[in-house]
């Protein structure tokens, strides 16, 4: 007589300490994106993403230290994957596409709050200046690629890279994000579109 194999689900692998570790990291960045850390306590952050507060001191030692720990997790994810993306292509303005996009994808989500805070709290405007200015020199080499390559107009990299960089400060400010009516990652995506199209050679 066959045994009959029982109906009952099986159980998946338990999360490890690392994977529940990770999962917070993740709320918590979607918290601070959506809401800034300002108005935030790290008791209300441990309820929200249900952990000790133990946990998250383990992360950072507070709660500024761990609005920066997430910024600076949230800024090298951009790099890297911008990075990883832009050496997919050979073709330069695909690179630049490419390169730049997972700075709106990433930030889609960023409101106000969390704008004004970097903004307005000094290292992590420090962070995120630093980490701009990274950016920025890789894309001075694909725009140095470019030229070689005959595919953008003979323009100054260097140049090009810092009215880049001067423009994303300049949509990283409150009024302006105000007044135009853009969120942040449309304004990047707006920018980027116009420096593409002034560099490709017709």
């Amino acid at each position: 007589m066959a045994v009959k194999k029982s109906s009952r689900p099986r159980i998946g692998r338990p999360k490890s300490r690392s994977d529940r570790r990770e999962e917070i990291r993740n709320e918590i960045e979607k918290i601070f994106l959506q809401e800034g850390f300002r108005d935030l306590t790290v008791d209300k952050l441990a309820k929200r993403v249900k952990c000790s507060n133990r946990t998250l001191y383990d992360i950072a030692p507070s709660k500024e230290e761990l609005f920066l720990v997430t910024l600076n997790r949230l800024l090298e994810r951009i790099r890297h994957r911008g990075w990883q993306s832009a050496l997919k292509y050979q073709q330069p303005s695909k690179r630049i596409e490419n390169y730049l996009n997972p700075g709106v994808t990433e930030m889609r989500e960023a409101g106000a709050n969390f704008v004004e805070d970097v903004r307005t709290y000094l290292p992590a405007k420090q962070m995120l200046a630093w980490h701009q200015e990274e950016r920025m020199k890789f894309l001075e080499d694909i725009i140095e690629d470019g030229i070689r390559q005959g595919a953008f107009r003979d323009v100054h990299p260097a140049l090009v890279a810092e009215i880049l960089l001067s423009a994303v400060t300049r949509i990283d400010e409150l009024d302006y994000q105000t007044r135009s009516g853009l969120t942040f990652s449309e304004s990047f995506k707006e920018l980027y579109g116009i420096l593409l199209n002034g560099l490709v050679r017709p």
